[in-house]
């Protein structure tokens, strides 16, 4: 079992507070004999915020005689306790009627607010929208958690005190609350403020800077947290800050990147190639959550690695080492194609809707030539991705910001969009898809090159001959995109093995530019030249439509030969 603190001063909160049904004196006692304080309170006390925040649980009886008054109150005294890490209990009522009305009536309000609600039964569950659901079996805290009828006031003080609250927020950290509403705005800014003051509960200070890349919509902040007075001797200029990193976004968000950690990152990544989070400051909220880790620090990104002449070494040491526990687990799945694996692909996240181009990107696409329809390159696609994978777990966001290298290392980041079992060839695709598209920003941008230039220089690297398995393909010494190919041709090396099939990468590769090039945020127009994008899908059009001629010319080819045999 892991290592758990038993510390003399007590739990950080050792209050419970009981509204509605009071357990006798002698039930009292298996709470404070854990060293846990009782007292009787109401609704109103609960809405106070200083008062919740000293709260480690609230156990809430439902009253048999008035069912529909705790359903009624939960969606305006809830969210607030559990953003500050109370855990709220709720005892059901047994009905006279021998009905489920009364749990019913909790299980409907709770869901119809969206507050995270355990043990529910299977069929309860199932309403939920998968989009939210947590954890059916298991839960994590904080949330709202339902005794049936039948539970004994044993039973309930056994799970309320071994699942203890965290520390009290700390109040009195300062902060620019600013860096925030400029990112989020005002709505959530109360939870998130707490859910700060939770996570570093034993600081004075935080410096938080927002950072840049990342669309995911779970922004990423660097924080310089200053330790409190009396935790270490400061130095003359103050106590010494410890840097961080801190992503702040939706609960579900939160709690599948954590998991994602915990169930992949810390057993196969290797200990200074990932970040390590700081499982003591993550937390959860009613609504949102937060992870904080070790700021990696002394690094750069691999673009600027890339560019500077560098990157040989860190890709090399990135697929070898970094994803090595991964992708050395492959598996050839004859279950799934490589096109069925990809079909969520080409749509719209988390919607049925074909991925397009955005508007301002479609004179550039028709500029150099190339066709804007979607619908003719996922039928090309489907077609020839019927073959079998080899899968492992993969990164599944492996753009070039995401991946940071520190002497010769590659350290990988945000891992939200991690997949279990996934093709071998797309993280490899996707980080050449996005130095495609990151690596000659601001070449584009200060005129230094423009866009058919451009083109012309990489476009030797996206002929079909050039993604045959074990070609390398070079340019002139000293052109501008010489960094670029030396980076491609380090990628397609390592990836060659991960076919199960010749052409399996240029597809995975064709896809990846293709949704480049569609990607809609609306900071690329802010912080990107279109151009870079138009390439990218340019590329990718240009490649599925190259391997589907060859392939329709190599079965002819094959029929008109069948024909000759029979004569």
């Amino acid at each position: 079992m892991a290592i758990r603190e038993f510390s003399p001063e007590g739990r950080p909160r050792a209050k419970i507070a009981f509204v509605g049904e009071v357990p006798s004196k002698e039930d009292l006692d298996k709470f404070r004999d854990r060293s846990f304080q009782c007292e009787p309170s109401t609704p109103a006390k609960l809405g106070d915020p200083a008062y919740a925040a000293q709260l480690d649980a609230v156990i809430w009886t439902q009253d048999g005689n008035k069912i529909n008054a705790l359903p009624r109150q939960l969606g305006s005294f809830v969210p607030c306790l559990l953003d500050y890490d109370v855990r709220v209990y709720i005892r059901l009522a047994a009905d006279k009627h021998q009905t489920d009305a009364p749990r019913k009536l909790v299980v409907n309000a709770l869901l119809e607010s969206k507050i995270p609600v355990a043990n529910l039964r299977s069929d309860e569950w199932q309403t939920i929208p998968k989009s939210d659901r947590e954890r059916e079996r298991g839960f994590l805290l904080p949330c709202v958690y339902l005794f049936d009828t039948a539970s004994s006031w044993v039973d309930i003080a056994a799970l309320v005190c071994d699942r203890p609250a965290s520390s009290s927020p700390k109040t009195a950290l300062v902060f620019d609350e600013k860096v925030l509403l400029d990112r989020f705005g005002s709505d959530g800014h109360s939870e998130r403020l707490i859910l700060l003051k939770r996570a570093f509960w034993n600081c004075s200070e935080l410096r938080l800077t927002l950072l840049d890349g990342g669309m995911s919509g779970a922004p990423v902040f660097k924080a310089y947290a200053s330790a409190e007075a009396g935790l270490v001797q400061p130095g003359s200029t103050g106590p010494y800050p410890h840097l961080f990193f801190v992503k702040i976004g939706p609960r579900k968000k939160i709690i599948d990147e954590y998991d994602k950690y915990c169930g992949h990152i810390f057993e196969y990544v290797p200990f200074h190639l990932g970040p390590r989070l700081r499982r003591d400051r993550c937390n959860l909220g009613s609504t949102l959550g937060i992870l904080v880790g070790d700021f990696v620090d002394g690094s750069e990104s691999l673009i600027a690695c890339a560019r500077g002449g560098r990157c040989g070494h860190a890709i090399a040491n990135l697929f070898d080492k970094t994803l090595g526990g991964w992708r050395k687990q492959d598996y050839i799945d004859e279950k799934r194609t490589l096109s069925a694996f990809f079909e969520d692909k080409w749509q719209v996240e988390g919607q049925s809707q074909l991925i397009e181009l955005p508007t301002g990107r479609i004179p550039l696409v028709q500029k150099l030539g190339a066709d804007t329809s979607i619908e003719a390159l996922k039928e090309i696609f489907v077609d020839l991705g019927n073959t079998a994978p080899k899968v492992a777990p993969a990164h599944g966001d492996m753009h070039a910001t995401n991946v940071l290298i520190r002497h010769g290392d590659a350290i990988l980041i945000d891992f939200e969009k991690l997949e279990q079992h996934y093709p071998l060839t797309y993280d490899p695709a996707s980080l050449e898809g996005g130095l495609l598209v990151e690596g000659f920003i601001e070449d584009l941008k200060k005129g230094k090159l423009a866009l058919t230039e451009l083109v012309q220089l990489i476009e030797p690297l996206y002929e079909e001959s050039a993604l045959k398995r074990g070609q390398t393909t070079f340019c002139r010494p000293g052109d501008p995109a010489e960094w670029f190919y030396n980076a491609v041709n380090q990628i397609r090396t390592l990836s060659w093995s991960a076919e199960q099939q010749p052409g399996q990468y240029a597809l995975t590769l064709a896809l990846c530019l293709v949704r480049k090039g569609c990607n809609p945020h609306v900071d690329l127009d802010a912080n990107e030249p279109n151009m870079s994008r138009a390439i990218a899908f340019f590329f990718g059009q240009k490649l599925l439509r190259a391997m589907a001629k060859t392939t329709a010319a190599t079965a002819g080819k094959h029929k008109h030969q069948s024909g000759d045999a029979g004569q």
